[in-house]
């Protein structure tokens, strides 16, 4: 079987939605999607806990570094290319075919998110997608202008990439997503008074995403200029230490933990930035769990 057949499925979504019994969505409306049903290769079990990473190659990362933007607001981020070498250095260890794309045009980031999602995956477990940039709430930028952080992996999807379909498809993302500061909260000592496996399935054409922002929706995102930002220091030493033998998902609450306890600004010359933390997002549509074991 080739990697996507289509047929026409519109009978049977006819009597699924007459005969079926009482699924109902949770919106004013929705637009219909396509009356065709695709398939894609099954790259593991349907009730396997584990993603296949046995595949012949780990997969591409492509790293998208910003430091220098044509927008004037926009300072050079001095200290991307420390994160830019450890995250490379890192995933080369992990397997990963990596590609450093630096200070791109939005034009030229979005051609080669859908040249990469063209591709024939086949022989990759996964693929990993990353970005050092300045952002806001709702927008990354590239060099000459801002694009919406979705536009990242809507080439991804399970029904435009189908080698893809049923793999882990990753993407951490250093920046801003606001300008809000959190300040942290101390806290005190505790007192002590206190079918078949091997049939055919269906899958969501969004399921096994993985996004990793460096904070949460609103925030600031920091970053020292001679080590690099925070997230990134964080990931890329859970990463070399532990990133064959533990789950990303636990890995990154360590990441998250990491983070949100052993830094903290210091810029005492300015008081409203002085002293103030930061805590990592993650949103899953992970279905099992992922683990770069050696190849």
């Amino acid at each position: 079987m080739s990697d996507i057949e289509v047929q026409d499925n519109a009978n049977t979504d006819k009597e699924q939605r007459t005969n079926g019994g009482g699924d109902e969505g949770d919106a004013w409306g929705s637009h219909e999607s396509s009356s065709v049903r695709r398939y894609a290769k099954m790259p593991v079990d349907k009730n396997a806990p584990f993603y296949n990473m046995n595949h012949k190659y780990r997969g591409m990362a492509i790293i998208f570094n910003h430091e220098h933007f044509d927008i004037h607001s926009l300072k050079s981020r001095t200290g991307t290319n420390v994160d830019s070498d450890n995250l490379s250095r890192v995933l080369k260890g992990l397997g990963f075919r990596v590609t450093v794309l630096t200070n791109l045009k939005s034009e030229d980031v979005n051609r080669y998110l859908q040249q990469t999602s063209e591709m024939d995956h086949s022989d990759y477990d996964c693929v990993l997608i990353a970005v050092l940039t300045h952002g806001e709430m709702g927008m990354l930028y590239a060099k000459d202008t801002h694009y919406k952080p979705d536009n990242l992996w809507y080439y991804f999807t399970a029904d435009k990439c189908p080698t893809l379909a049923g793999k882990p498809k990753i993407f951490f993302i250093q920046a801003c997503q606001g300008d809000k500061l959190d300040g942290g909260i101390t806290l005190t000592s505790r007192s002590e008074t206190d079918g078949s496996s091997s049939a055919s399935y269906k899958i969501p054409i969004h399921a096994d995403f993985l996004i990793v922002f460096s904070t949460v929706p609103g925030f600031y995102s920091w970053r020292n200029t001679t080590r690099g930002s925070w997230f990134m220091q964080a990931l890329c030493e859970e990463l070399r230490y532990s990133g064959t033998e533990r789950d990303i998902l636990t890995l990154l609450t360590f990441v998250c933990q990491k983070v949100a306890l052993d830094y903290e600004s210091n810029t005492p010359d300015v008081m409203t930035m002085h002293q103030q933390k930061q805590v990592p997002c993650i949103t899953s549509m992970l279905t099992r769990l992922l683990v770069f074991g050696k190849k």
